[in-house]
């Protein structure tokens, strides 16, 4: 979605209210599913002849246990700021290298919050923290019963076989 940031380009203190939703219902990205549009809001803010945005984003998303393999849907938020410079701000300014180049005075967010949000998933997905997950030998989900499987330590006299591998 385009944001005209016309109105605050060139007023220093000024500020413009976001608030939006992308259609991201259906999408799939590094192992999340998004179930509810994203919601974003925040403000621009004209800083000097730079625009700051300070933005929140929630949604729900699905993932897959990491453990037991199981689905389950969380909700998700996360709050980012970006940095967008004017395209005749001096070349020699790098007060903020990472800085968003505006060309023209229109900025398009899809891009920047859906690299926030992706940037900010979790990394360790877990059902609930007592996950048992699978078993090693047979596959059965521990969360659901548990398995046949001979969990008795092994021969402590073997354990020199287990350096060779």
């Amino acid at each position: 979605m385009k944001f005209d940031l016309l109105p605050i380009l060139n007023a220093d203190g000024r500020r413009l209210p976001l608030k939006t939703e992308l259609d991201t219902v259906g999408c799939e990205e590094q192992g999340a599913k998004f179930l509810t549009p994203v919601s974003v809001s925040g403000e621009f803010v004209n800083i000097g002849g730079s625009i700051e945005l300070k933005a929140k984003a929630s949604c729900t998303v699905e993932y897959a246990c990491d453990r037991c393999c199981e689905t389950f849907q969380s909700d998700f938020e996360c709050s980012f700021e970006e940095v967008f410079k004017k395209e005749d701000a001096r070349v020699g300014d790098d007060q903020n290298p990472d800085a968003v180049i505006l060309s023209g005075t229109a900025v398009e967010i899809d891009e920047i919050v859906l690299a926030n949000i992706f940037v900010n998933l979790p990394t360790k997905r877990l059902c609930h923290e007592e996950c048992k997950g699978l078993c090693p030998n047979c596959g059965q989900n521990l969360n659901q019963s548990e398995c046949c499987c001979d969990t008795r330590p092994a021969d402590p006299r073997f354990d020199i076989l287990d350096k060779l591998l």
